[in-house]
C-alpha cells in the first residue's frame, strides 16, 4: 500500500483505490485462464507415453515340470533313469546298470564347474546358443531349476519366441542342450540353486573375458539381448 502523503489525503484514497482496483483484475484475468497443454503438446506427449508403453513386448511363458517329451526339441533329459542302458562292461554285473555315453560334444578343451545361483523370477533378457558345443546342466542339492529355451533355427540370427518354453527340472536332474538350442542360465526357484555345467573352455573364456553385459559372438557364443533385437522380452508365469 502506499504511504499516506502529507496534506494529501484525497490523492492518497484516489491512488489505493486505483491500485485496488488493478489487483482485483489480474486476479480475475489469472482465474479465468488456466494453464494447459496446447493440442500439439498434449498430442506429443500422447505419443511419447505410448510408444514408451509398447517398446517392448513382453511374453509371458507358463513355467512347466520337465519330461522327456517336452524337453526333446531342446535337448535331452538327464534324470533318475540310466540313459541309453546296456553299455558291455563285464565288471560289477548284477548290481551296476552301465549306460551308453551321453552326447556331450566341446570345442578344445572340456572345462567342469559350479554356480550358485539366487532365488527370484527375473524377466529373461537375454538368449544364447553353441554351435561346437553339447553343453550340459545338472541340479546339485535338493533344489529344482528352471531353462528358458528356443529350439534350434540355425542359421537365423533369432529365437522363436511363439516357440519358447520354461521347464522345471526336478533336484538332482539335469538337461544335455542340443547344438543351436537357445538358452538363458539357469533361474533358481524358491531357494538358491548350485547347478554343475560343462563347457567347452572357450566359451567359458569368452564369457569371462566380457567387460560389461552386451551382444557378443565370440567363442562359440552368441548371445543376444531380446530387448535390443527383439523389442521383447520374457516374463515367467506360475501355474
Amino acid at each position: 500500500m502506499y504511504r499516506p502523503l502529507p496534506g494529501k489525503p484525497f490523492l492518497y484514497l484516489l491512488l489505493s483505490i486505483r491500485q485496488l482496483i488493478s489487483i482485483r483484475q489480474l486476479i480475475k484475468i489469472e482465474s479465468l485462464t488456466p494453464i494447459q497443454l496446447t493440442p500439439v503438446q498434449s498430442r506429443a506427449r500422447m505419443q511419447t507415453m505410448s510408444t514408451t508403453a509398447t517398446a517392448t513386448t513382453v511374453v509371458r511363458v507358463p513355467i512347466v515340470d520337465a519330461t522327456p517329451e517336452n524337453v526333446q526339441p531342446f535337448g535331452q533329459l538327464i534324470g533318475d533313469d540310466v540313459a541309453n542302458p546296456g553299455l558291455g562292461i563285464p565288471f560289477y554285473q548284477g548290481r551296476v546298470l552301465e549306460g551308453q555315453n551321453i552326447d556331450f560334444q566341446y570345442t578344445g578343451r572340456a572345462v567342469i564347474r559350479t554356480a550358485k545361483i539366487l532365488p527370484g523370477y527375473p524377466p529373461v533378457l537375454w538368449l544364447e546358443r553353441h554351435m561346437r558345443m553339447t553343453q550340459l546342466f545338472v541340479g546339485l542339492g535338493q533344489e529344482p531349476f528352471i531353462m528358458v529355451m528356443a529350439p534350434p533355427n540355425h542359421p537365423k540370427a533369432a529365437p522363436d519366441l511363439d516357440k519358447v518354453q520354461a521347464l522345471r527340472f526336478p533336484a538332482g536332474h539335469g538337461l544335455l542342450l542340443h547344438l543351436g538350442t537357445w538358452h538363458d542360465f539357469p533361474i533358481a526357484c524358491e531357494r538358491p540353486v548350485v547347478v554343475l555345467t560343462a563347457n567347452s573352455e572357450e566359451v567359458v573364456e569368452a564369457l569371462a573375458s566380457m567387460e560389461d553385459a552386451h551382444e557378443m559372438n565370440q567363442g562359440d557364443v552368441f548371445k543376444i539381448s531380446l530387448p535390443q533385437r527383439l523389442k521383447a522380452e520374457i516374463h515367467l508365469e506360475l501355474v
